[in-house]
């Protein structure tokens, strides 16, 4: 007898040499450019920078990222960001397939008082306002918020 596996599976073979198809779980490239994938009727939601006073001769930042998907929840992706000797670094890349609003809301508090944060170390970039994500994309690169280079 053949079994068909789909390409998202491998076999395994059991004791009574029956084939199991088991799900091969897709494992993110290690170094992953594109932090966030937006698929289609997703929409950026916002993003957050934390820019710490000690860290600004390093052009330091702790970014929070966040999409809502078609099912109202959030993804979300987090990061610490430098430059050194002119190249951007990207660092401790967190990532969060689905989050509520509510909870975002909570782990940007605690973000805030955990770290001390005032107000001129913390911005809040609103994308929910715009309906598309061309629009979004649009008002991103009018802010000089985005490299083109990585939106496919």
């Amino acid at each position: 007898m053949l079994y068909r596996i789909s390409s998202n599976s491998c076999a395994v073979f059991d004791m009574k040499k029956r084939i199991k198809n088991v799900k091969r779980k897709k494992s993110q490239p290690k170094h992953d450019n594109y932090l966030l994938r937006i698929r289609k009727s997703e929409r950026l939601y916002k993003f957050y920078y934390f820019r710490p006073i000690a860290g600004l001769h390093y052009h330091f930042e702790y970014r929070i990222l966040t999409k809502e998907k078609t099912n109202g929840m959030l993804e979300m992706v987090s990061y610490n960001f430098k430059i050194v000797s002119g190249v951007p670094q990207k660092s401790s890349v967190t990532r969060v397939p689905e989050i509520s609003k509510d909870q975002l809301k909570d782990i940007i508090q605690n973000v805030v008082r955990k770290t001390n944060t005032g107000p001129d170390e913390f911005e809040e970039l609103d994308l929910s306002m715009f309906s598309t994500i061309d629009e979004q994309l649009e008002f991103l690169k009018q802010q000089d918020r985005v490299d083109t280079m990585y939106i496919m």
